[in-house]
């Protein structure tokens, strides 16, 4: 049988139609707050430069009313965001226009700084007004804001806007405006420390971003506090009030009681505190053209540490008593430890025990201990004593057990015996995100790893090559003073860095290469009695990190050191720095003299500054080889003979060699990456660059489908007719109907009767259709067709083959 079709085969063409792509109108889209990866608290400040009118949408949801428009621009607030990937899109009237993804991290935190320390004590009454209980496990509270003027008696006082007080003093901000002394403070919690801002408004307008009305300058000072401490519970800010200047100027005053390193030594999570209440503050007031910072001693670490390893937080430095980095001073707290304790054997090193201890009889006085210390020979004593004996810096540090400015609870603490899974308080576990740890048998949560070494080192080497010690004095020091464990215990061995922690050390940038700063303005105001200081805060350290900057940069061209002697005018750093950042005019450093003279870095040759037992020991005075590369012991590299029986114990001290400080350090260099998170485990990874909004625009895609009926059937043929039986014959083929009609129509042709020649069946033939009719388009559709033949047995056959042609057709009404 032969099946016929009245149609055709179906061809579709796409292209692109006549709706073609066009040019966005929406031309930037980017958070003004924040990095877009690294928003936290569930809000984002927003801008985007556009051309004609917008629609934005926040993971589905319209949230143009967020937005207000101005000077080819919308800029919003945008709230509501989930914890995780947020998509904000913007879209002109065509459709085409931007999309950025935000990542929204918990108001708790952490962000990059990894898991947070534990136990970890909230207490939101600490701040200055307090905040009543926590709310959560992460230590939040709800946020005070208060307003506050500047009163006749020089203080601020609560302001009452119904009741407006009559003593408000005036201030001239930098933009020229005379306006009442009235600021807002914002006390709240974040990172699960507490953060205070504080900026200069006019209570009769709203206080807002992007508020012109505002006397707010658009500037922002950030304050950083000293000391260093591992405390696990949270405490109070500084109060930003007493920044009167910057706030009369019209600058806003950011902190967090994690910018305090007395409470939070801890550079990573100093910056993500940092970044987290900078975000706070520029969603309340509005963008920041620039960010200073402001603080000295170990607030001077926090900021080079922030300029090294988490750039733009800071656009300029204000430093005083300056450090180079922390880790320098946690190297320092070896040798400061080693050396007392070699200096007084029976001293308990610490007050007031250490008072009554006898020095070592080889160096029984402070001028025979001065050159071993390489400090200012007013008090040689001094410059460790002050950190062992007075602030415990050592302790904190370097002794996990002595629960010095930790803040735990006795029971808390780890004990090799008694408490093994106790909380260890040492600088390297404090930052064990950061190190890792290693499990030991008496410590199952494990040790920080640390990265601190005095293998090889020769202390009061340059003392015995200038004839300023005895080779005995040498040799005796040397073969005693030994080193510390990882759990702070005098071992007669030195000290050796854990491989990994030294690695991370460099590569990570907590020993800072001042890679970061070649470009940093700082203003490091060295002036008075910090020049002079013979404890804690010597002034080289301005020095030596100049010296990094050389050695990393070719230049320190944006670092200003200033000095002063008695009766020289020292300027204002912070009128100095802002005028920098806002016309370029780099101050002059120098030293301040009386009579208006303004002398070199030496005060022309009336000052000079010393050193540590490090520089002592012939380090380079960049000061920053944690784990030196050694170099055979040799006679000839020393001024002095030694006799058989020194050189034998010299020998037997330094078995692997001593500093050869012509080589870089092990492991040294500078940081593999800026913007690391520590999110997924110890040594870091490279965030990468911020998140950039991506383009989109419509793009109208056709194609064309011709009017087609198509149809083919197989063929068929029924089993051998067999005369003399009666037989109902059947046979199924299968019709294939392709059809892009609306509807269309199956039928066939009057069967008939089939013919064998001139002979004719006498039944007809029958057809039954699986389906005739479609209500929309198909293709390629297998439709059954069954023939049917009845065989009488008295029906006479004829040999040969009986067939019957039958017209199929496949039609429509409305193609």
């Amino acid at each position: 049988m032969v099946g016929r079709a009245s149609a055709v085969a179906v061809l579709l063409v796409a292209g692109l139609g006549a709706g073609s792509a066009h040019a966005s109108g929406v031309q930037s889209l980017e958070v003004l707050s924040n990095r877009a990866d690294l928003v936290s608290g569930g809000d984002a400040l927003v801008a985007a430069k556009v051309s004609g009118p917008v629609t934005v949408d926040l993971n589905g949801t319209d949230v143009t009313s967020a937005f207000v428009a101005g000077d080819g621009e919308v800029r919003g607030l945008v709230s509501g965001l989930r914890v995780g990937e947020n998509v904000l899109t913007v879209r002109d009237a065509g459709g085409a226009g931007k999309r950025l993804t935000i990542t929204n991290h918990p108001i708790g935190g952490p962000i990059f700084s990894g898991p947070q320390v534990t136990p970890y004590a909230c207490n939101p009454n600490a701040s200055n007004p307090p905040l009543g209980a926590a709310t959560d496990a992460q230590c939040n509270a709800p946020t005070k804001v208060e307003l506050l003027y500047r009163n006749a008696a020089n203080q601020f006082a609560p302001y009452d806007v119904g009741n407006p007080p009559a003593d408000v003093q005036t201030t001239t901000t930098d933009r020229g405006l005379t306006v009442p002394f009235i600021v807002q403070r914002v006390t709240g919690t974040v990172n699960r420390g507490i953060y205070q801002l504080a900026v200069l408004v006019d209570p009769s307008k709203p206080i807002e971003p992007f508020a012109a009305a505002q006397p707010w300058s658009g500037k922002l000072l950030y304050t950083f506090g000293g000391a260093c401490g591992t405390e696990h519970r949270q405490l109070g800010p500084e109060n930003v009030l007493r920044q009167v200047q910057a706030l009369g100027t019209g600058f806003a005053v950011a902190t967090s009681s994690l910018n305090i390193y007395a409470q939070n030594c801890n550079d990573v999570v100093s910056a993500e505190a940092a970044m987290m209440t900078k975000e706070i503050a520029i969603e309340r007031f509005g963008p920041v053209k620039y960010t200073l910072g402001t603080g000295g001693s170990a607030a001077t670490m926090q900021q080079h540490l922030l300029a090294e390893n988490y750039p733009g937080l800071l656009n300029g430095l204000m430093t005083s008593q300056a450090f180079e980095d922390h880790w320098t001073q946690v190297q320092g707290s070896l040798d400061c430890r080693v050396l007392m304790h070699y200096f007084w054997p029976t001293s308990p090193l610490s007050q007031p025990g250490h008072a009554t201890a006898p020095p070592n009889a080889l160096f029984p006085t402070a001028a025979s201990r001065q050159p071993v210390w390489g400090s200012n020979p007013t008090n040689p004593d001094n410059l460790c004593g002050q950190k062992v004996l007075a602030f415990g810096a050592d302790r904190t540090e370097l002794v996990p057990g002595a629960n010095v400015a930790c803040g735990l609870q006795p029971a808390q603490v780890w004990h090799p015996v008694n408490n093994p899974t106790g909380e260890r308080c040492g600088i390297a576990d404090y930052m064990r995100a950061v190190f890792g740890v290693t499990v030991t048998p008496d410590a199952p949560n494990g040790k920080g790893k640390l990265a601190i070494d005095n293998v090889g080192v020769q202390y009061g080497l340059v003392a015995l090559q200038r004839g300023q010690i005895t080779p005995e004095q040498f040799v005796d020091l040397n073969a005693k003073v030994g080193g510390i464990d990882i759990d702070g215990n005098f071992v007669a061995a030195r000290s050796v860095a854990d491989p990994d922690a030294l690695r991370i050390a460099y590569e990570t940038g907590r020993v800072n290469s001042a890679t970061g700063a070649a470009n940093l303005p700082e203003i490091d105001n060295r002036t008075g009695g910090q020049m002079d200081d013979t404890g804690f805060h010597p002034a080289f350290h301005s020095f030596t990190y100049r010296a990094r900057l050389d050695r990393s940069n070719g230049h320190h061209a944006n670092q200003v050191i200033w000095l002063s002697r008695t009766g020289g005018a020292v300027p204002n750093q912070f009128d100095a720095m802002r005028r920098w950042l806002d016309t370029g005019e780099k101050p002059t450093e120098g030293c301040f003299m009386p009579g208006g003279v303004r002398g070199d870095l030496s005060c022309n040759g009336t000052w000079t500054p010393y050193g540590n037992p490090r520089l002592a020991a012939g380090v380079p005075y960049t000061l920053d080889i944690v784990k030196c590369q050694l170099k055979p012991l040799a006679r000839g590299d020393y001024a002095v003979p030694f006799t058989d029986e020194q050189w034998a114990t010299l020998q037997a001290t330094f078995p692997g060699g001593v500093c050869d400080y012509s080589q870089p350090g092990v492991r040294q260099g500078p940081p593999k990456a800026r913007w690391l998170t520590f999110a997924d485990g110890p040594g870091g990874r490279a965030l990468g660059h911020a998140p950039s909004a991506v383009e989109f625009v419509p793009a109208t895609v056709g194609g064309t489908v011709p009017a087609t009926l198509a149809l083919s059937i197989a063929p068929a043929a029924f089993p051998p007719f067999a005369p003399g039986v009666d037989r109902d014959y059947e046979v199924t083929t299968t019709a294939t109907v392709t059809s892009t009609a609306q509807n269309a129509t199956l039928s066939h042709s009057e069967p008939g009767h089939m013919t064998n020649g001139a002979f004719t069946l006498a039944e007809p033939l029958r057809i039954e259709l699986g389906r005739t009719t479609w209500s929309g388009p198909t293709s390629s559709e297998a439709v059954p067709v069954t023939f049917k033949q009845l065989i009488k047995s008295t029906d006479p056959l004829r040999t040969g083959s009986y067939s019957r042609t039958v017209t199929f057709t496949l039609s429509t009404t409305s193609p």
